[in-house]
């Protein structure tokens, strides 16, 4: 689908989800297209890599392109248009130095020399080698990887540095309203399109992208080595994995600056996009929504006797921690033996993850017990599950928790993102509702069996949690009305001229 030449009304920079990943974020992206017919949608869609990739979605009629870009195929290139300004290398030290502190404080003056058609001052491969390049390099590492091969940080640094410039050369499509669903690299990009084109930036986030790539990072173990396979750190997180973490910081802290409308899902993320620099007074909640009418359906009471069926809705993804998941459905099981645990998600997205869970099963003994779907039309298997379960180590405002919902299903949840606002609801008229759930705490199967057990053992609690489900979902968070609030985002910015805030050149 290429761009036509006449622009959108909205541009959604997206990184790694719709059409092609199935997740809340993407269902949130095709109810947003396709519930505002009446305007013209865009995707600049940033992939990891070229390849032929099936689609999870239909496309709505009124998104007219889908162009997709590899942030990380540096293969090729733009070349030079002008000779270089002195001043450039200057510029090219700055960005990398600050990029080592979670700073790029100099994206003006590195869109100035790199990021204007027409005007650009060095190919993309004078960026990637030659004397001044080799001679950034050795200030960088001697102040800050003395303590790492060499090898390991031109490789890092490579990895890491080098998208970010080769961003700067991508086609930006013409939209009235530039719209981002995360920071990172589509945050970045969104950035330079704010600049190329001169139009508004606006943001959303659902889950907070800097905390969760930190949680990712502090997590991942092929970031303790590096490529000679020599453990050399000396600080806790180790050079490599602080250098990853400040670098998306750092464009987490360029979008903030950047956005001229900042929205997330609940009061909880607002208070860590401000930790992670996002002014207060740009941040503005609109929470997500759920078609109450198509999830909704009939549930029975508990049964006394024949199977308890606990659904997990979701991807078998570490961030999901469907391994406490499984942990837990084995306590339960050993004192409740009639339980059905039932995992509804595709496997697909990290299949080293989901062989783990389904090894990790296997040395349980729970393979009576705990079943796994796959991608199914979830609609279809609300009605049949007694109990929901996310054991996530982050969220934004999960979707399925409201989905259930609809129909009257309960949610054991742990503390993180909205949960906690979903289950014991937020202002006092919501609370009044009474809870729809349990909490716990993450990582920790323990708690979550004692709140499967505890609900599903207590029918009277059981349907009490049914009833407020049912109303909290049908009195916050109905579909029309986070579809009303970006209507009415849109029309504001789309008249505009030019953006409100924030950097001009």
């Amino acid at each position: 689908m290429d761009a036509p030449l006449k622009p959108v009304d909205v541009l959604l920079i997206l990184e790694g989800t719709y059409p092609y990943v199935a997740g809340g974020v993407s269902s949130w992206v095709h109810a947003l297209i396709s519930d505002l017919p009446e305007l013209r949608f865009g995707i600049l869609y940033l992939a990891s890599s070229w390849e032929a990739r099936p689609r999870k979605y239909p496309l709505p009629a009124n998104l007219e392109f889908i162009q997709e870009i590899s942030a990380l195929d540096l293969t090729s290139g733009w070349q030079a248009d002008r000779p270089p300004h002195s001043s450039l290398w200057q510029v090219l030290e700055d960005f990398h130095q600050q990029l080592q502190l979670g700073h790029l404080h100099n994206f003006s003056q590195l869109y100035e020399h790199l990021g204007l058609p027409g005007q650009r001052q060095a190919s993309f491969l004078d960026l990637t080698r030659g004397p001044q390049i080799w001679a950034i390099l050795r200030k960088i590492y001697e102040s800050h990887a003395l303590e790492a091969p060499f090898i390991d940080f031109y490789y890092a640094w490579r990895n890491s540095h080098l998208p970010i410039l080769h961003l700067l050369g991508a086609a930006i499509p013409n939209a009235r309203v530039i719209h981002t669903v995360c920071t990172g690299w589509a945050g970045f990009l969104g950035t330079l399109a704010r600049y190329r084109l001169q139009r508004p930036l606006l943001l959303t986030e659902h889950g907070i992208y800097t905390n969760e790539r930190r949680i990712e990072i502090s997590q991942a173990d092929w970031l303790e080595r590096g490529a000679s396979d020599q453990a050399f750190f000396q600080s806790e997180m180790g050079y490599f994995k602080v250098l990853w973490t400040r670098l998306f910081e750092a464009m987490g802290r360029l979008t903030y600056d950047h956005a001229d409308g900042i929205y997330t899902l609940y009061r909880g993320n607002r208070e860590l996009q401000a930790q992670f620099g996002a002014p207060r007074e740009k941040i503005r909640i609109v929470p997500n929504g759920v078609r109450v009418q198509r999830f909704s359906a009939d549930r029975a009471p508990l049964p006394e006797t024949g199977p308890l069926r606990v659904g997990f809705i979701g991807r078998v993804v570490p961030i999901k921690d469907v391994k406490t998941l499984i942990r837990a459905a084995k306590l339960v099981r050993d004192q409740l033996p009639r339980v059905e645990f039932w995992l509804l998600g595709p496997g697909d997205e990290d299949p080293d993850y989901y062989e783990e869970c389904r090894t990790l099963v296997g040395l349980l003994g729970l393979q009576d017990g705990l079943k796994f779907f796959g991608s199914v039309p979830v609609a279809d298997y609300y009605p049949r599950l007694h109990l929901q379960v996310l054991t996530s180590i982050s969220e934004g405002q999960p979707l399925v928790i409201l989905e259930g919902y609809c129909s009257g299903l309960p949610c054991v949840a742990t503390r993180v993102g909205a949960c906690s606002e979903l289950i014991d609801g937020l202002t006092e008229d919501d609370r009044q509702l009474g809870p729809s759930g349990l909490v716990t705490p993450v990582c920790n199967p323990e708690a979550t069996a004692r709140a499967i057990l505890s609900i599903l053992g207590q029918p009277e609690v059981y349907e009490a949690m049914a009833t407020a489900a049912r109303a909290r979902v049908q009195r916050f968070y109905d579909h029309q009305q986070m579809i009303a609030a970006y209507r009415r985002i849109y029309s504001n910015f789309a008249v505009q001229e030019a953006p409100l805030g924030g950097h001009r050149i």
